[in-house]
């Protein structure tokens, strides 16, 4: 392929442009600041949204992974009132879902339900041993009585914008993978489809190798979220790959027919079987071991989807060498694989 030949890289977005995007961004996140003592937190709070109580968690947070030995150290800077990170809530018709501070917010409740004594502690070693019931009555009036520096999102906060929220501010553990994210918190036919085409034989045996640092089966389903939407949206795309995918996951969640997600789960099934029949290899590239680049995947999946559309009896002449070779699509991979 010649110089002249070669695709031309988009433009650069102006400042206006620029500025454009970062002042909606910025205003897409309302709240407002308070303090909650502890006693209300621990009082409103209950583990799973179903249960009525004014404080709760989401789907999309995991368990309680903290060892007791570090609630323990969080409970003493409690008591000693040193200070912490705030937590974020978000307004749901007058209930707040924590959107983070989940680990925070279980560790007051178990420590003032008597479900762990405190383990050693740096500063306060007299309380050693000790369970919320045990410590002395002005100790525990102080504890309750301690603030929380605490974000509440207004109730009209976009979706997204309070799971990327969630994202950015999770930091404690493993973070959680995109995908996870999705399944937690955007229930519906269409994340239900896209569940079910990650977890077909042909799809995992299309893509046996995942980066060590993902779950397999988490990343799978982010793959399939990609070439879903991509599939139909891929001209729409301008800037911000989460945003851009959990907004359409949103919107085919809340508008997506029966016929329809029948017709995407056929339209996925011949796309595979196709790749899988023609050039099975082709979503890695030759040599060269390791994860499946998720660019490489969208060109190849989607590129192979939007050709079967315009051609449903598409034939292959059985040469692939273009997808493994020096070419502009290896070149522009390069330039992608990071992501």
């Amino acid at each position: 392929m010649s110089d002249e030949d070669s695709p031309e890289l988009p433009l650069h977005p102006s400042d206006d442009e620029m500025i454009e995007v970062v002042e909606e961004a910025r205003r897409e996140a309302r709240y407002v600041v308070t303090d909650y003592p502890v006693e209300l937190l621990v009082r409103k709070f209950r583990e799973e949204p179903e249960q009525e109580g004014d404080i709760y968690i989401p789907e999309y947070q995991r368990t309680l992974r903290w060892s007791d030995q570090s609630q323990s150290y969080f409970i003493e800077s409690v008591i000693l009132r040193i200070p912490i990170p705030p937590i974020f809530l978000y307004d749901v018709k007058g209930r707040l879902e924590i959107v983070d501070g989940s680990q925070r917010v279980r560790t007051l409740v178990r420590f003032a339900n008597d479900e762990f004594a405190l383990g050693a502690l740096d500063r306060l070693d007299v309380l050693t041993g000790l369970k919320y019931s045990q410590l002395p009555s002005t100790i525990q009036k102080r504890l309750f009585n301690t603030p929380i520096r605490s974000f509440v999102l207004d109730e009209g906060t976009d979706e997204s914008t309070r799971i990327e929220l969630f994202r950015r501010l999770n930091t404690t553990g493993k973070t959680l993978h995109d995908a996870e994210i999705r399944k937690g918190a955007f229930r519906g036919p269409f994340l239900d489809l896209i569940l079910e085409c990650a977890a077909t034989p042909i799809f995992k045996e299309l893509t046996p190798r995942i980066a060590k640092s993902a779950d397999p089966e988490s990343e799978r389903q982010e793959l399939v979220t990609r070439f879903l939407v991509y599939s139909d949206h891929y001209s729409q795309f301008k800037h911000d790959v989460r945003r851009f995918l959990d907004s359409h996951v949103i919107k085919s969640n809340r508008i997506i027919s029966e016929t329809k997600v029948q017709a995407k789960r056929a339209e996925f099934d011949k796309t595979m079987q196709f790749i899988h029949a023609n050039y099975p290899s082709a979503f890695y590239r030759a040599g060269k071991g390791g994860a499946l680049p998720r660019v490489r995947f969208e060109a190849v999946a989607v590129g192979t989807c939007l050709a079967l559309r315009k051609k449903p009896n598409l034939t292959f002449n059985g040469n692939s060498d273009w997808l493994f070779g020096e070419s502009q699509f290896g070149k522009l991979q390069d330039l992608h694989d990071p992501d």
